[in-house]
């Protein structure tokens, strides 16, 4: 039995590589790579920074919408090692994308800790997903409108945005109702965090010099619509699907299909670089929650 789900995992691994390695040949034979690469490589190095640090910085925003789900149950994180947990999170989402990665992790390490639930935690982890998702589709129905492109009855589609908070309440409700009183919080959390990423997208356009007078509203569709896509199973860590959809989308959206690439690679490997980090916890989990650990110690102590 446990050869048979190694089995399967091994062959989801390998599916996954291969439809990554089949977006990425397709990308590669429709484009002028050349002009794909000469547009990250002319990116000004200041407008990289500055995209790195609002990227770092909607990071932290979802690291506090995390804990306000974990104060939910209630589950009382101190911010600082919720931080921690989080940057981990996001180096083995990175670099272990075929296997638990970091929201099995983040599971996996609570659990042992805190002797929860893995439903429980499982349940506040999905909330914390799905949460992001669903706003994506709040910008996605509010930007619709304003793309250059004759979509039939888009000019309704912000009608769905209510439906979209409804479902992320029923999820909640039917899931775990101890996390409905989150549901506002969170939300707003979501808003700031995918707002401040779009900021970020924004910089990286105006560094690379793009032609985007008049299309920053295709731009910030295609980058959203992107990360929906990612964050469907099927490639490796997102890798492909990101970019097949700003390409594709650039194509319909009569916008240069060379620099949408350009821009979904460098958001890629900014997110990566933010990432990084969390390589330090990686080796040394103990001190993820050691700050905690010395609190109570002087709380016992006084």
């Amino acid at each position: 039995m446990a050869e048979q789900k190694q089995l399967i995992k091994v062959l989801k691994l390998g599916l996954k590589i291969a439809f990554s390695a089949a977006a990425i040949y397709y990308i590669v034979s429709q484009l002028d790579m050349q002009q794909v690469g000469s547009s990250i490589a002319t990116v000004k190095p200041i407008y990289v920074f500055i995209a790195m640090l609002l990227y770092g910085v909607s990071q932290l925003a979802s690291a506090y919408r995390l804990n306000t789900l974990f104060k939910s149950l209630p589950l009382k994180i101190a911010y600082k090692a919720n931080i921690k947990l989080y940057w981990l999170g996001m180096f083995y989402n990175f670099f272990l994308p075929g296997g638990v990665g970091g929201d099995g992790y983040k599971v996996y390490y609570l659990r042992k800790k805190y002797k929860l639930a893995v439903k429980e935690l499982i349940g506040v982890v999905l909330a914390d997903r799905v949460s992001g998702l669903s706003i994506i589709l709040v910008y996605i129905f509010g930007l619709v409108y304003f793309i250059e492109y004759d979509l039939p009855y888009k000019g309704w589609f912000f009608l769905l945005i209510p439906f979209v908070s409804v479902g992320y309440y029923l999820f909640l409700w039917l899931f775990n109702r101890k996390m409905t009183k989150a549901f506002l919080p969170v939300s707003l959390w979501s808003l700031l965090v995918q707002g401040i990423q779009m900021l970020a997208v924004m910089c990286l356009l105006m560094g690379m010099g793009a032609q985007v007078d008049g299309y920053w509203d295709d731009y910030m569709f295609l980058f959203f619509l992107s990360t929906i896509a990612s964050a469907v199973p099927i490639t490796l860590g997102g890798i492909g699907a990101r970019e097949f959809t700003f390409m594709q989308g650039a194509i319909y959206l009569s916008i240069n299909k060379e620099q949408a690439v350009a821009i979904s690679v460098l958001f890629y490997l900014n997110s990566l670089i933010c990432s990084l980090p969390g390589i330090y916890y990686a080796i040394r989990t103990n001190r993820i929650f050691a700050d905690e650990e010395v609190d109570a110690e002087n709380t016992d102590t006084v």
